[in-house]
């Protein structure tokens, strides 16, 4: 199950996030995608074309505008490649994925 975790919009949003960590690329696969994602919409940049929608509806809410429903998600892990590639469908990029840090494991 996914859990919005933010609902409400107050005003314009801008994108303030990286641009690299905005532009995602389409394509790896739940094994490649082993735990959960973070997903963050920014509605203010949403135009309504339902791209995310139509390649991950499980993710993507949309409201009666057509328009992300939502703004922060926790996209369990078997979604996660599902809400990359709906993402990377976006023509106005306003979806972020945030994916987790792994680990830094120490060598010896």
């Amino acid at each position: 199950m996914i859990e919005a975790v933010h609902h409400h919009h107050e005003g314009p949003t801008t994108n303030t996030t990286n641009p690299e960590s905005a532009a995602i690329d389409v394509g790896p696969s739940d094994a490649e995608v082993p735990v959960g994602v973070r997903v963050r919409a920014h509605p203010g940049l949403c135009e309504g074309w339902g791209n995310c929608h139509r390649f991950a509806p499980s993710v993507y809410p949309l409201d009666a505008d057509g328009h992300l429903g939502v703004h922060l998600l926790e996209v369990p892990a078997g979604l996660a490649g599902e809400a990359i590639i709906g993402a990377s469908t976006c023509p106005e990029q306003a979806i972020t994925v945030i994916r987790p840090v792994r680990p830094i494991r120490d060598d010896p």
